[in-house]
This record gives structure tokens, C-alpha cells and sequence, in this order.
């Protein structure tokens, strides 16, 4: 099937919510790397997602360094995780890299909506953001 076919058979994708900051950060990271991959996935995410002031983002949406609970729909659990910059991530602390399949899938997604993600393997996952913390749960 081509990737245009793919497409057009794919669910589209909830709207993402992203501080100019934090798109401007992930901007720079992608900026150079092939558009292949979980980097290509970043990209395409960076163009769709809604740019906002900090203090107008919607609460719910999961910003860089706030931790979240999902559900991925493989595993059934619940994890908590942050989403971080590649040099920050700590798998053992639950420290995820945007730049990793869960990262970029779940970045700037808000609160309840789901996501239809590609995994490593090439599978497609449904991420689904249960809850992001407040900002005064999260590690200084």
C-alpha cells in the first residue's frame, strides 16, 4: 500500500497543543536529523501541532518535563512517565525521549485523546494520555 493510501485509510489525529517554547526547542533537535523515522514522526507532529502562549495551552496537554499517565493499548497498564529531551532521558526514573516512539507519539497530546502511533516494528499502537500532573508535581 503507498503512503498516500495509508493515509487516507488512517484515523486522524487529535489535535496537539505545544508552547512556542517547547516547539521551538523540538524544532531545533529535529531541525538537521533525516526526516525518517521517530525524528520524521517529530516533524510531522511539530507542522500540525497548535502553537500557544504557555498560560493558553490547554492544562491537559503534555508538555516537555511533565509528567503524565497513558495507557498504551498493548500493555494495558497504566505508566507514568516525562517526556524529556534526549540527554535527559533515564528509562530506570521514567524519563522518556521525545525522540522515542512514546515521546513523540504523546507529545502536546491532551488529557483522555488517543493516538494511533507507529511502534518500533512498524506495528501501529493507541496511546492514550489518562492524566498530566500539575506543575507542582513535577522533579526540580
Amino acid at each position: 500500500m503507498s503512503k498516500i493510501a495509508q493515509r487516507a485509510t488512517a484515523p486522524a489525529r487529535p489535535e496537539i497543543f505545544l508552547s512556542a517554547e517547547d516547539h521551538q526547542t523540538l524544532t531545533r533537535l529535529v531541525g538537521d536529523m533525516p526526516a525518517e523515522g521517530v525524528a520524521g514522526l517529530l516533524q510531522e507532529e511539530l507542522e500540525r501541532a497548535v502553537i500557544c502562549d504557555i498560560r493558553d495551552r490547554p492544562k491537559g496537554a503534555a508538555p516537555l518535563h511533565r509528567w503524565l499517565h497513558y495507557v498504551d493499548n498493548r500493555m494495558f497498564e497504566l505508566r507514568r512517565i516525562q517526556i524529556v529531551l534526549p540527554h535527559e532521558a533515564d528509562i530506570d526514573e521514567g524519563k522518556v525521549s521525545v525522540l522515542s516512539h512514546v515521546g513523540a507519539g504523546l507529545i502536546g497530546l491532551e488529557e483522555g485523546h488517543a493516538i494511533t502511533w507507529t511502534d518500533p516494528s512498524g506495528g501501529e499502537r493507541s496511546l492514550t494520555v489518562v492524566m498530566v500532573e500539575d506543575p507542582e508535581g513535577m522533579a526540580q
